[in-house]
């Protein structure tokens, strides 16, 4: 049994997605698809566009054969600890043969060059983008300027261009697939990464965007669903229409805008000792908020006010999610890398198909870490640090659920009460592409 592992938003499934596992499956001979997905809040700093059940039906039915929770821990933070977090979750299930990612080039050997680079240098890595931050670059930048030098020091392999490893910083993809490379490399893991090429728009292109050719963007696919949901609805599949059109008779799709007034007043509540316990907020950045805070008007416009040339929207959206849901830096996080571990310490099944069964099967017997089905049952399989990471995940989709505008008469869920979602392989969708079941 070959199980192929993505790590995934899912936000919202769409054919570029159906497209991976197809070509996933062809190329690589995988037998299962084991998803790592984010739930309610994803790694920019957002609220999912919908909440994890729902997303992780369409998951199941474009092809998908098991989903798992990401905690929102991992799941909201930057990319190297959403994707440490990922790769410690995998290697404690030990069923994953492979991890597939999509990247703007579809060439794995820059990404394990570079990771290796990162890996055994990581401290010449760190002092390098120190000093080109206070040049005035940007983090990103910065880093990329850092490893474009330790570079063009090194011996590279004459196929590995210095474009090429530039390129590994220029798109939120190619970050996450170099990201994973790393965690898999310091992990020491068996897990053999395998990326695809990108096929249509870029990630961050909307519906604005010159091109207008393949596959929508996940970006371009939620402007339509808020503006005109019957346009977005028309570039998804039959099965994927009918599910969200269903959906959409009971609760409107989330934007941040629904936590303006439950983020106005936890900053308001907080303002006097400041920001610095949250993941990610700088003693600077906690200033800003305090000092900008008279000036709130919503998540989004807060966002716009703080961000500058050092602050990008994304870190300063990741910052404000983190204050709303009380994710604070565990000191785990404050570890150099590559020293530093993330262990997670369960593994919570949102759903799977009913064909799956071999590899839940494999899951159970060999897993380091619980697989938790029922909440009622966590608390007997869990240590105290386990399940109080679980009871910030239990949290979140409180938060979430008391935010999501819903229609008249449309029931508040109960996250103690929800269930995995199960899927009869009768009703996929995947049928352009046929892995062994």
């Amino acid at each position: 049994m070959k199980t192929a592992a993505i790590i995934a938003e899912y936000n919202p499934f769409h054919e570029g997605h159906r497209y991976q596992l197809a070509q996933t499956c062809k190329q690589t001979g995988a037998d299962f698809f084991l998803v790592i997905m984010s739930g309610d809040f994803v790694q920019r700093g957002a609220p999912a566009f919908a909440d994890k059940y729902l997303r992780t039906r369409l998951a199941l039915l474009g092809g998908a054969h098991v989903v798992i929770e990401l905690p929102a821990l991992y799941a909201t933070s930057s990319a190297e600890f959403f994707a440490q977090g990922a790769v410690s979750l995998l290697e404690h299930l030990h069923v994953a043969d492979i991890l597939s990612f999509g990247s703007e080039s579809g060439i794995l050997s820059p990404f394990t060059f570079c990771a290796e680079l990162l890996t055994q240098r990581a401290p010449q890595v760190q002092s390098l983008t120190h000093t080109y931050l206070k040049a005035g670059l940007s983090y990103p930048a910065a880093r990329e300027r850092a490893v474009s030098e330790l570079f063009a020091s090194d011996s590279a392999p004459r196929n590995i261009s210095p474009e090429s490893i530039s390129g590994l910083f220029s798109s939120p993809n190619n970050i996450l697939g170099l990201e994973y490379c790393k965690a898999l490399l310091a992990a020491k893991s068996q897990i053999r990464p395998f990326t695809l090429k990108r096929e249509g728009m870029g990630y961050h292109d909307t519906l604005s965007a010159a091109s207008r050719s393949g596959y929508l963007s996940a970006s371009a696919l939620r402007e339509l669903l808020a503006g005109d949901p019957s346009s977005g609805l028309g570039h998804m599949s039959e099965v994927s229409c009918a599910v969200l059109r269903d959906a959409l008779s009971l609760y409107s799709f989330v934007s941040e805008n629904a936590f303006s007034q439950m983020l106005h007043y936890k900053l308001l509540s907080q303002g006097e000792e400041g920001f610095c316990q949250y993941l990610d907020c700088s003693p600077a950045l906690s200033h800003k908020i305090r000092k900008n805070l008279p000036l709130f008007e919503s998540f989004t416009g807060f966002c716009h006010l703080l961000k500058s040339r050092e602050l990008t929207y994304a870190r300063i959206s990741r910052v404000l999610t983190h204050i709303l849901l009380n994710i604070k830096t565990p000191e785990a996080f404050r570890k150099p890398f590559p020293e530093r571990t993330l262990p997670v310490p369960y593994a919570r099944l949102l759903g799977f198909r009913r064909s799956a069964a071999p590899l839940l099967s494999a899951i159970s017997k060999n897993s380091a870490i619980p697989l938790i089905s029922k909440l009622a049952d966590a608390r007997k399989l869990l240590d105290d640090q386990a399940f109080a990471l679980l009871g910030q995940d239990i949290f979140c989709a409180n938060i979430y659920e008391a935010a999501r505008p819903k229609a008249i008469g449309a029931a508040q869920q109960n996250e103690w009460k929800r269930s995995p979602v199960v899927i009869d392989d009768s009703s996929s969708d995947s049928s352009d592409f046929s892995c062994p079941k």
